[in-house]
């Protein structure tokens, strides 16, 4: 059975990307910093794990097929 790699992968680069992004763009609107700073550990912490865990099951699959 098939799985499909491409809802994942895209989760985990949006929790690594787009969620510091809209961070950033929340504290130039409110000139509050903390609001990036506090964002960026539980993003990259999210991002990197995701992206680490799809990309070794993506090898994995190539593999085997």
């Amino acid at each position: 059975m098939q799985e499909n790699k491409r809802l994942p992968l895209i989760a985990s680069l949006f929790a690594l990307i787009g969620l510091p992004i809209f961070f950033l763009t929340i504290s130039l609107y409110t000139g509050n910093w903390r609001f990036l700073i506090f964002s960026i550990g539980p993003a990259f912490g999210a991002g990197l794990t995701g992206l680490i865990l799809t990309m070794q099951k993506i090898s994995k699959d190539k593999r085997v097929t």
